[in-house]
């Protein structure tokens, strides 16, 4: 078997997206195709300091991190990019100023927008849990020093403040704006993506698209499911907008749907 180079989505496909579990069947399918000398890249939406977690626990030290705005392989990065420093604080107050709930990522460590949030709930418990991974600061919005490389908004799925959002994004026209659903945008350097992210690592590695595979879910994915890979799997649950681009629908997370579907394609 020739070498492959296969791309994997974190959350809603190495890691369950409601009980935050990662299958042990996961794990092992990712190091039996480590084992056999294939290429294995994280790539996901997560900045670098949201991934290290998941890049230990599957031995994995390639990763294309921020949707694309750093390309890491072996450790070593090869590719960053982040939002230059004014225009970052141009855009603090842009969120200051439409009283959104953001969240700043940055390769270090995560950033909240000030308390007391809109949309507490949703923002203290988003807060519990990347503070599990990483380091985080609330109240960020005034504070100067740092430098991010993407950042998020998140609104009251119920109630949202689109009319806000959409003031945003016609101030950032630098940026793709994704709509993840439940009330929450994805807000991304211009060029930047997962599937410009397989394009560039693909120009270091030349692997043809049928040895080629990405594993997604949800709509930030379809950069992935729209690049020159030959193999596009989704998994069982997952936004419906990406399955005209789907080679293979897998089972879900907790099914054992990475084991399953790496079976299936017989890589494994």
């Amino acid at each position: 078997m020739g070498k492959k180079i296969f791309f994997f989505d974190v959350d809603g496909t190495l890691v369950d997206e409601e009980t935050k579990i990662v299958p042990k069947s996961a794990v092992e399918a990712i190091q039996a195709l480590r084992a056999q000398g294939h290429l294995v890249f994280i790539n996901s939406g997560r900045t670098l300091c949201l991934l290290e977690y998941q890049m230990e626990l599957f031995g994995i030290s390639c990763a294309a991190c921020g949707c694309g705005t750093q390309i890491i392989v072996d450790g070593n990065t090869l590719m960053e990019r982040r939002v230059e420093h004014a225009r970052g604080l141009q855009i603090r107050e842009m969120i200051r100023d439409l009283r959104l709930d953001a969240i700043l990522e940055a390769q270090e460590a995560i950033y909240f927008s000030d308390r007391p949030f809109e949309n507490a709930e949703l923002m203290e418990d988003l807060l519990d849990y990347l503070s599990g991974y990483c380091d985080t600061e609330v109240n960020a919005l005034g504070d100067t020093s740092y430098q991010f490389d993407k950042f998020c908004i998140q609104t009251n799925p119920l109630y949202s403040e689109r009319e806000r959002v959409q003031r945003l994004v016609e101030q950032v026209p630098d940026f793709d704006c994704i709509e993840r659903g439940r009330g929450f945008y994805e807000f991304v350097p211009k060029g930047c993506s997962k599937g410009t992210a397989i394009t560039y690592i693909l120009k270091r590695y030349p692997i043809a698209p049928e040895d080629c595979y990405v594993f997604g879910d949800s709509t930030n994915d379809m950069s992935m499911f729209c690049s020159e890979a030959g193999n596009r799997i989704l998994m069982g649950i997952h936004d419906t907008v990406l399955e005209p681009y789907a080679t293979l629908i897998a089972d879900k997370v907790m099914d054992d749907g990475i084991a399953r579907a790496l079976n299936t394609l017989g890589v494994l």
